[in-house]
């Protein structure tokens, strides 16, 4: 390979989120590493750190605005990409998915209003439509044989009250791709009722080979006038510390008014670097991000075929798209908070917990793959001794 995904930085500094909670459990042997909040233990592209070093020798950290090369190199890549031609005025600049997701909320429903969540889901989908006093509609995956689909005669029903559906696509936790049929299905339901959908697509650089990333504007002319669309490069690319992400809105009046919203909550001013590292990545990033790819695919094989030799009675759900492993660990008999205790105390593995993303995740683990592999088997093989010693294995 021309880029180097095996050489780790060591981020024990206490400004690692995903590194902190590890760091807290006193967990100080360099070879364990988290594989928790949603970020890569890769260093970003060449290409993206030259940029950031001709920024950063520039000198001058002012007041930034994004101009037209960057919202081409957008359009670029979403028809390179996605095969999605886009314009670059659809663009509306926020700090974050998860920021504008709060933002077309309060822009586009009141408090009591009803918005449809799919769990096992993201946490902060739930926790934004509680703490903007909007109600939770639930659409519950459909579990079976390790798989997950939608229950469309539920969305349905939901869909007659509710307002907005935040479609997480592809989807996190359960790694989903959700097929062009399914999203159909989805637009149907959501047109007849006047349900506006926000399409997260944060992880539509991540889908693996045999599956298709559909972008929900793409299905017909009526999805594109009623949609809005969360991109980034920022778990494209590792960049999600530059808190810089890209909302699509094609329809005029919808884009006004949730850029209005977005101005009232955090002006129209970007990221000084992170406007810079998305334009590199989205310009110069395309073979890095081909690379990384396939290394992931790698690590993923690897630790299913682990997971399936050792653990036959633990369920892998099929990894379609994201770098996040949905695995099923019911088999060892614990409740939530003992298999929490479990995975960390005994097996020194610091995992996202499934029961963060709805009673429908308890007794699951979401393994995040993005590491050099030899951390990956190093924390298997940790998970293995521990269950081998608790009789979890047979």
């Amino acid at each position: 390979m021309k880029y180097d995904f095996e050489t780790l930085q060591q981020r024990r500094d206490g400004s690692a989120e995903k590194w902190n909670k590890m760091i807290r459990a006193g967990y100080t042997d360099p070879e364990i590493v988290p594989f928790s909040v949603a970020d890569m233990e890769f260093m970003a592209a060449p290409e993206i750190l030259e940029a950031l070093r001709e920024k950063a020798e520039f000198g001058v950290f002012g007041y930034t605005s994004v101009d037209c090369s960057y919202r081409e190199a957008v359009c670029r890549w979403m028809e390179q990409r996605h095969g999605w031609q886009t314009q670059p005025e659809w663009q509306v600049q926020t700090g974050g998915v998860v920021a504008a997701i709060g933002a077309a909320i309060r822009a586009f429903t009141q408090p009591g209003d009803g918005i449809l969540i799919q769990p096992p889901i993201y946490p902060p989908f739930h926790r934004l439509v509680v703490q903007n006093d909007r109600v939770v509609l639930e659409n519950p995956l459909q579990y079976e044989n390790g798989r997950y689909t939608m229950d469309f005669d539920d969305l349905e029903e939901k869909a007659k009250t509710a307002k907005m559906l935040l479609l997480c696509s592809p989807h996190n936790p359960v790694g989903r791709v959700w097929t062009k049929e399914e999203l159909q299905k989805v637009a149907e339901i959501c047109n007849r009722h006047h349900v506006l959908v926000f399409s997260d697509e944060i992880h539509f650089d991540f889908v693996y080979p045999g599956h298709t990333h559909t972008v929900y504007a793409t299905l017909s002319e009526t999805c594109r006038e009623n949609c809005i669309v969360g991109t980034a490069a920022s778990k494209s690319f590792n960049l999600a510390g530059l808190s810089t992400s890209n909302i699509i809105i094609p329809n005029e009046k919808l884009r006004d008014q949730f850029a209005r919203q977005s101005f009232l909550e955090a002006g129209r001013l970007n990221h000084y670097f992170g406007t810079a590292a998305t334009k590199a990545a989205y310009e110069k990033g395309a073979g890095w991000l081909d690379e990384l790819l396939v290394y992931l695919e790698e690590n993923m094989l690897f630790c299913q075929q682990f997971l399936e030799k050792h653990f036959p009675k633990v369920t892998v759900s099929p990894l379609e798209g994201t770098y996040l492993l949905w695995a099923d660990f019911r088999s060892f008999g614990l409740d939530a908070k003992a298999l929490e205790q479990f995975m960390t105390q005994e097996a020194g593995l610091f995992l996202d917990e499934g029961w963060i993303f709805g009673k429908q995740g308890e007794g699951f683990e979401r393994i995040n793959l993005a590491c050099p592999r030899r951390y990956l088997q190093s924390a298997l093989e940790r998970l293995r001794k521990a269950a081998e010693q608790r009789g979890f294995c047979s």
